[in-house]
């Protein structure tokens, strides 16, 4: 499959206090490939603090359907309008993952409904809502969901709730 460039709606960024919230999580993880991110996104700036970090993002050729790097765990925030083929690939991967999530819309595709019955999940949920960045950094949007992490093979529990430090 070849990806498509995202929707103009998908292009948000997350907050460092939400990449803080999974960061416990990944340490056990050496090389985390990043496949929806720039280098200055925030899962590169503070992961790689402490992991190896390999970024990648459809604007500078990486196309997550049909390439892939070598890695111990995949962590992003990926374009919402993809996500049934962004969580079919990354099962298929058979990596541990932990990608940014709407909550609302989770569960609401049959596709994805049998998806997460036929694999192992987690859910770290954030709270509050999360603020997300836009792409020229001048708004910050809190939607009308709550955002969560999904996972699969990183957290210890099948559901777990974090509070975000440094948002109001």
């Amino acid at each position: 499959m070849v990806q498509r460039q995202k929707a103009k709606s998908d292009e948000w960024y997350t907050p460092v206090d939400a990449v803080m919230a999974i960061e416990p999580f990944v340490r056990p993880y050496n090389k985390i490939w990043c496949p929806f991110d720039k280098p200055e996104s925030n899962f590169v700036k503070v992961l790689s603090k402490t992991h190896e970090v390999v970024c990648s993002h459809i604007e500078n050729g990486g196309d997550f359907f049909s390439t892939f790097e070598e890695c111990d765990a995949i962590v992003s925030n990926p374009p919402f309008s993809m996500r049934n083929e962004i969580y079919q690939r990354l099962f298929d991967l058979g990596k541990p993952f932990a990608m940014v999530g709407n909550m609302a819309g989770l569960f609401d595709a049959k596709k994805r409904m049998e998806m997460f019955r036929k694999y192992q999940f987690e859910m770290l949920v954030m709270y509050p809502r999360v603020k997300f960045i836009s792409p020229d950094n001048l708004e910050l949007n809190s939607p009308t969901y709550q955002s969560c992490y999904v996972c699969h093979g990183i957290l210890p529990q099948k559901i777990m709730f974090t509070d975000l430090k440094g948002i109001d």
